[in-house]
């Protein structure tokens, strides 16, 4: 559990603007309790008669995660047996960061050990906020127990010292110090946007190093399908051939051609065929009638299986007799490219269509020399694509080349991306973390947290509740996914991994970037 301690909230949160403007709001606010429906209170002290209500300055405000909330809490220094004012009681469920909806929370003033008072609140004033004004026990040190009972998580926070004065001459100098460039962000704007954080911690880290590289098609994965011989693309055959972009099987017709005469042509082939198989079928015949010896019947088929063989190196699989030429698909893809125009002429070697397996990529990589041989068999690399931030993971490592390349000294390496449910587009542009031996010990945070910020690497932590702090960061060795931290950032720390842009645009916009706090 992570408390901000009593220093931490005067010198950070103290000051901050929009806490001063939200005193003043909820200053005024006392009657709204008893305007809202489902909050009831219990307290041990209950049928006293009302203490006088008395405004005084100051306010205490509380920051505690744990691991299934956050706590940010505010509330007016407390006077023994007097009426405590408002406590705005705001509660985030940890994972999803929204806010907590519905649910019972009890608070119970302890001291040595004994409930004091306990107070029950009974829904939410509105997402996120539950409302109490309790009367605060008589004078003294106290620990504050919250305890939420909710269908979205059940959790307890422990405020440690709180502490209860005699009378307002008791009661510490209220003063507002300079915030130190606080940046002011409420929880309901948090809540209204994608939000995480994550505690900076102290962890070991396999040693990576950062590599270029790309997207390219698995061996098998592209192939092309050229014309044989020359002919012309039949208009009327051809009207729905498949375009770019189409899906097609394996053996699926793509282009009917119309060969034109030449030496051992593809029309020459078929006539070859056809008058084999005649007389291989006569052979049969005569064989069975015992006029001919069995080896004149496996000359004749054998001259058949060899005249197969050569018609169909010309793509004369599926003709049907009828002498036109069908190219197949030999693999089930997409279309990449189509050159051929329906009722054109083509040339005997002429590409007409590409085809690809987009499920079936691999991650091509140049690795420095002298890091090749320390990536371990199976290793996995993390990667971004060139125009997003997303941080993927390859599969296992296919391949590392044993020949450095002269010019880059560089080796070539191949990662897997068949088993990814992922669609690549290959010639991508991609920037890797390729793991090696050895490992990195010290304070790391998710890569996600830290923020290009016109060319400094900054992080924003979150100081408190509403308020965040712009950190410059000194950075080590990364694993694709965390990195180290050298300076900027403290373990136990909170640095804000989902929604820093809109935090830096608070910052920008003074404080109170998508309006203002509202109880």
């Amino acid at each position: 559990m992570t408390t901000t301690t009593r220093a931490d909230r005067e010198n950070r949160l103290a000051g901050a603007a929009h806490l001063l403007a939200r005193r003043r709001r909820l200053a005024g606010a006392a009657h709204l309790l008893a305007l809202i429906a489902g909050v009831t209170l219990s307290a041990c002290g209950e049928g006293e008669p009302a203490a006088e209500e008395h405004e005084h300055e100051g306010t205490e405000v509380v920051t505690q995660w744990n691991e299934a909330t956050e706590l940010f809490l505010e509330y007016p220094y407390l006077l023994g047996g007097r009426s405590t004012g408002n406590w705005a009681i705001h509660l985030t469920d940890m994972d999803d960061f929204q806010p907590i909806r519905s649910g019972t929370l009890t608070v119970n003033f302890l001291q040595n050990g004994a409930v004091a008072e306990s107070y029950t609140v009974e829904g939410v004033a509105r997402d996120g906020i539950f409302l109490l004004d309790p009367f605060a026990p008589a004078a003294g040190a106290y620990q504050v127990e919250l305890i939420l009972e909710s269908p979205q998580a059940d959790s307890r926070h422990l405020l440690e010292e709180v502490q209860v004065y005699v009378g307002e001459e008791d009661l510490p100098h209220a003063h507002v110090e300079e915030d130190g460039g606080a940046i002011a962000f409420l929880k309901e704007q948090q809540w209204q946007i994608p939000f995480a954080v994550a505690e900076a911690v102290v962890d070991t880290l396999h040693r990576t190093v950062w590599v270029p590289g790309e997207v390219a098609a698995a061996d098998g994965a592209m192939v092309q399908v050229s014309a044989p011989v020359d002919g012309i693309a039949d208009a009327a055959a051809n009207r729905h051939a498949p375009s770019v972009g189409e899906r097609v099987r394996a053996g699926e017709v793509l282009v009917v051609l119309l060969p034109t005469a030449q030496d051992g042509s593809f029309a020459q082939a078929l006539a070859r065929v056809e008058r084999l198989e005649r007389e291989a079928a006569r052979a049969q015949r005569l064989y069975d009638a015992g006029a001919i010896a069995e080896k004149r019947l496996e000359e004749s088929r054998h001259d058949l299986e060899v005249a197969r063989a050569e018609a169909e190196a010309l793509g004369a699989a599926g003709t049907q007799g009828d002498y036109r030429l069908r190219l197949a698909a030999p693999i089930s893809g997409e279309v990449a490219s189509r050159t051929f125009v329906p009722g054109g002429r083509v040339a005997a070697g002429e590409a007409l269509y590409t085809l690809v397996d987009p499920a079936r990529g691999w991650l091509r990589l140049r690795l420095p020399a002298d890091e090749a041989a320390a990536v371990p068999p199976g290793a996995r690399a993390t990667f971004t694509l060139e125009g997003s931030e997303a941080v993927l993971e390859s599969g296992p490592l296919i391949s590392v080349g044993s020949v450095m390349d002269p010019v880059t000294r560089t080796v070539p390496a191949v990662f897997d991306l068949s088993g990814l449910t992922r669609r690549f587009t290959f010639g991508q542009l991609a920037r890797a973390a390729v793991p090696v031996d050895g490992t990195v010990t010290g304070l790391v945070v998710p890569n996600s947290a830290i923020v290009d910020d016109n060319g400094t690497l900054v992080a924003y932590v979150q100081a408190g509740g509403e308020t965040f702090e712009r950190r410059v960061l000194n950075l080590g060795a990364t694993d694709g996914r965390r990195t180290v931290v050298l300076s900027g950032i403290e373990a136990g720390e909170m640095v804000t991994t989902t929604g820093a842009y809109q935090v830096r645009l608070a910052s920008m916009s003074g404080g109170e970037f998508a309006g203002g706090h509202a109880h």
